[in-house]
C-alpha cells in the first residue's frame, strides 16, 4: 500500500496543530491507522503540558482493542512541531516503535512531512494525497 492520505484529514490536523501551537505553544500527538486502504489520522490526548508530548496510555489501549476488532493496524504515529521543522529529533527517533512511520507537522511552515522510523534512523517517505 501507498501512503495514501485524505486532504481534508491531513489540513484538519495541521490547522488544529497550528491552532494548538499558537494558543498555548504544546504539540498535538496522534496515530497513523492502515485501514487497507489508506491512512486514517487520529488525535489523541497530549498528557505533556510543554513542548513535548506523550501518549494517555489508557486511551492509546483502548484505541489498539478498537483498530484490532475492526481488522485495521496501527503504523505510526503523528505529532507537531510548534517552532521545528518537520523532521524527527533524536527523541522523536528514539521513542518509536521500529518500523513505524512518523507524520510531523511543522506549524510555522504549514507543512506535514512522512518518515519511516526503522534502526533509529529516520528516512523520508512519500505520502500520496488523495481527495475523496
Amino acid at each position: 500500500m501507498k501512503n495514501k492520505i485524505i486532504k481534508t484529514e491531513l489540513m484538519r490536523v495541521i490547522r488544529t496543530a497550528r491552532r494548538t501551537a499558537r494558543n498555548d505553544g504544546r504539540e498535538i500527538a496522534g496515530l497513523l491507522i492502515d485501514n487497507g486502504h489508506f491512512l486514517e489520522i487520529l488525535e489523541t490526548k497530549n498528557t505533556k503540558k510543554s513542548w513535548h508530548f506523550q501518549f494517555d496510555e489508557k486511551q492509546i489501549k483502548a484505541i489498539e482493542t478498537a483498530v484490532e476488532e475492526l481488522g485495521h493496524e496501527i503504523v505510526g504515529t503523528l505529532h507537531s512541531h510548534p517552532a521545528y521543522f518537520a523532521r524527527p529529533g533524536e527523541s522523536d527517533i528514539k521513542g518509536a516503535v521500529d518500523d513505524s512511520l512518523m507524520l510531523i507537522i511543522d506549524c510555522m511552515d504549514n507543512e506535514a512531512l512522512l518518515w519511516r522510523i526503522k534502526n533509529g534512523k529516520a528516512r523520508q517517505v512519500s505520502m500520496q494525497i488523495i481527495e475523496v
